[in-house]
């Protein structure tokens, strides 16, 4: 079945489902997912039909409310940059002939469009009960910078993914607890804080464009500690292998509350050669010296340290787990993990970026490196190896 058949189809069972005078059912929660056409005015006329449908069904109160998934008919890496304006334009227009949907939209997921910073920030504001928000492989038109200054926002959730965004600034959302950001697609910092006081767990996956650069340690703790003093879950992914760890410090530093810390480092073969490994090469990789961190900051909440990519020939990563159990006077658990499964790595021979697993493998190794970790401490850490 094509996207358009589907679409119409689609179309045909909301008529049946609202279009019926005696039926009295209440939908609590409507989960609706469809797909822009590659051709505009034929996506617009499914839209057109689905907004009026949804809207009238809301104004006689057969629906209360709307989880809402917006997906193309391409897949995201063959939209051309005329598609994605196209896209945005179906949704503006969408939205713009929807206000009803808009205001009991409760979850919104937006794919593959290059939105004028305007145009987002309006469409974003015009859902007053939004709580979950995901943005995928969207665009702002000369990767301008997008500000969300919300004092009534319900946001709770915001999920980045592979956007080409210069800048998203989180001037004022009172309410958000969740943020994760995925796979930018710009250099520089992605991520400005304003007043976030509910924000609980940050994810930065670091693995594309801005992957270890020293963006991350640029403001000074006591400028990222109002922004981050009562997140509990912090979360560091995608790590350039070569690229030292001790700097993550700063931001835990900065987020006295954390009870769960993790950091995932990249080490793929299957990239070597490719332009993002040239680039990644070029950077700056200031090492740090764990014996000049600052010996009276100590991770007094911190709970449980998760490390991915742990690999036990690299001194670098020994001394950052040590540095942490150090300096975490309550620390429960350390959890290790083996680098993430790749095909293509594992089809490669190549010396420098070792295909096989440098993960302890037998009971000798493992014994070993909590001797390691451990040495010269006499507390109950449990270190896990996953």
């Amino acid at each position: 079945m094509s996207a358009d058949e589907a679409m119409a189809v689609l179309v045909k069972l909301m008529s049946s489902l609202f279009g019926s005078p005696r039926s009295e059912s209440i939908i609590k929660k409507l989960n609706l997912r469809f797909c822009l056409l590659t051709d505009l005015e034929t996506s617009l006329d499914y839209l057109f039909n689905i907004g009026e449908l949804v809207c009238n069904a809301i104004d006689s109160g057969k629906v209360k409310s709307v989880e809402l998934a917006i997906t193309t008919e391409k897949r995201s890496v063959d939209c051309t940059s005329s598609d994605m304006l196209l896209h945005a334009k179906s949704l503006v227009e969408f939205f713009n002939i929807s206000r009803s949907l808009s205001c009991c939209l409760t979850k919104l997921l937006l794919c593959t469009a290059r939105f004028s910073e305007q145009d987002l920030h309006q469409l974003i504001i015009s859902c007053d009960q939004l709580q979950h928000l995901t943005l995928y492989y969207c665009e702002l038109r000369d990767s301008s910078t997008l500000k969300l200054d919300m004092p009534n926002s319900k946001l709770r959730f915001v999920e980045l993914n592979s956007c080409y965004v210069k800048t998203v600034e989180f001037l004022c959302l009172p309410k958000l607890e969740q943020l994760y950001c995925d796979s930018w697609r710009l250099s520089g910092a992605p991520l400005s804080f304003g007043v976030v006081p509910c924000l609980e767990e940050l994810r930065l996956d670091i693995a594309l464009d801005f992957q270890g650069e020293v963006i991350w340690i640029t403001p000074e703790g006591k400028k990222l500690r109002s922004a981050l003093n009562k997140i509990t879950k912090l979360f560091l992914h995608g790590i350039y292998v070569k690229f030292d760890l001790l700097w993550t410090l700063v931001l835990l530093e900065s987020a006295p509350s954390v009870k769960v810390f993790g950091v995932k480092v990249w080490n793929h073969a299957c990239d070597e050669g490719t332009e993002n490994r040239k680039q990644l090469s070029e950077r700056r990789n200031d090492l740090w010296d764990a014996a000049q961190l600052d010996g009276s900051i100590h991770y007094l909440q911190l709970e449980r340290l998760e490390f991915g990519g742990f690999n036990q020939i690299i001194r670098e990563h020994l001394d950052f787990i040590r540095a942490i159990i150090e300096r975490a006077p309550n620390l429960k658990s350390v959890i290790l993990e083996d680098r993430d499964p790749c095909e293509d790595c594992e089809a490669m021979d190549n010396p420098i970026y070792p295909s096989i697993s440098m993960f302890p493998q037998n009971n000798d190794e493992k014994i070993t490196i909590v001797k390691q970790l451990k040495a010269g401490m006499n507390r109950p850490v449990e270190i896990i190896f996953c």
